[in-house]
């Protein structure tokens, strides 16, 4: 996610004093578990595991799940349990005993007065800084994708940086997925979830993470309150196109399944069900063509072909809003979340995943009679402009 410096601003501004959590000062027990974690891998060069520090912090008054899952904690959408300072493996919906704890920039960031924290810190910015340049590669193959991949040890010799701490550097490198996607047996890495790392403080690249594994607030929840309202507008949406165009658009489904669209949705089950009766309506819209294979791929440009007086930028709105739909819907299958399906959701006025399964449903309902409502209207407004369809 390609963020401007104008852009995080706003997105910090508007987000409150939660996006600023990670550049926040340590309370006593969370400065203890990273002193911790620290002393014990700058010292031995690898991560202490749980069952340690659970111990370590017990007798200090401490319960160290508390403790870790204190840190402020972006991003959980994308990886659980999204970027912290510290980071661990769980084993069901507890810390692994055997498993590491992790430090990561974010808690560095907090250690800067050690020179080792220090130094390890600038190398690992570089390192983005030069995963970033690798990216303009893309420029000189535009018809096979490039190798972006940077070795980090060969970086480190070239560069200069991080004498003396490479293996520390390669142990933080692997947990700090948002700037660096890192093989750790390879030694090799690309850039991570950010589209862009050029940064030369921890601030700078802390701030940008949180901007970027925030979402921002949803949308206004659109009122949902007569369940034919979607059959109406689908109708409605039909009929225009019939008389404008000289054929209908919308696909005629068994009653025993168009029904599920006018019924509530108590359950995931019911929920679901509704969506795919839905999508199944709107993939199958009769818009000609067989590129992209579902229909709403090739409906803006079909209906700018029939009226050329259309307005292209109301109406492109409408069919991505009906598309994010289709997405949800694929993800039933298809459950990976990717930031598209997390926008999608976002968008869409859901929670992700979905737990309120009546306003999730309510909320797909009213975005889809209102996107399907604005299709019919601008449809009508360019009817003067219509052209016979190409046989």
């Amino acid at each position: 996610m390609l963020l401007t410096a104008a852009a995080v601003g706003s997105r910090l501004g508007a987000r409150g004093d939660d996006v600023t959590g990670l550049l926040e000062p340590l309370d006593d027990s969370q400065r203890l578990l990273v002193d911790l974690v620290w002393s014990r891998f700058s010292d031995a060069g690898q991560f202490p595991k749980y069952f340690y520090i659970e111990y370590f912090m017990r007798q200090h008054g401490y319960q160290a799940e508390v403790v870790l899952r204190s840190f402020p904690g972006p991003g959980p959408q994308l990886r659980h349990p999204g970027y912290r300072a510290v980071t661990w493996i769980s084993s069901g919906v507890t810390p692994d005993p055997d498993g590491p704890v992790r430090i990561t920039l974010a808690a560095l960031h907090h250690l800067l007065h050690d020179p080792m924290a220090s130094q390890i810190s600038r190398a690992l910015l570089a390192f983005m800084r030069q995963l970033t340049s690798a990216q303009k590669r893309i420029l000189d193959s535009p018809f096979e994708r490039p190798d972006l991949e940077v070795n980090l040890r060969e970086f480190l010799k070239d560069s200069g940086q991080g004498e003396g701490s490479a293996e520390h550097i390669a142990q933080i490198a692997a947990a700090e997925w948002p700037g660096i996607s890192f093989q750790e047996s390879a030694g090799a890495g690309r850039l991570g979830y950010l589209t862009e790392a050029t940064f030369f403080t921890t601030d700078a690249y802390l701030n940008a993470v949180t901007a970027a594994l925030t979402p921002s607030d949803p949308p206004s929840v659109l009122s949902y309150t007569d369940p034919r309202a979607l059959l109406r507008t689908l109708n409605f949406l039909d009929l225009t196109c019939e008389l404008v165009l000289g054929k209908g658009l919308v696909p005629r489904p068994p009653m025993d399944r168009s029904s599920l669209l006018a019924l509530p949705a108590s359950t995931e089950a019911e929920f679901q069900a509704g969506v795919v009766v839905l999508s199944e309506i709107l993939r199958e819209l009769g818009v000609p063509g067989r590129s992209p294979s579902h229909a709403l791929g090739r409906l803006g440009d079909y209906l700018m072909r029939r009226l050329p007086g259309i307005d292209r930028a109301a109406i492109d709105p409408a069919v991505r809003r009906l598309d994010q739909i289709r997405m949800v819907r694929n993800s039933f299958v298809h459950p990976k979340p990717d930031p598209a399906l997390i926008q999608a959701h976002h968008d869409l006025g859901l929670a992700f995943p979905v737990r309120d399964f009546a306003v999730g449903w309510d909320s797909v309902r009213a975005h889809a009679a209102d996107s399907l409502g604005r299709l019919q209207e601008e449809i009508q407004a360019a009817r003067a402009t219509v052209v016979p369809e190409v046989p």
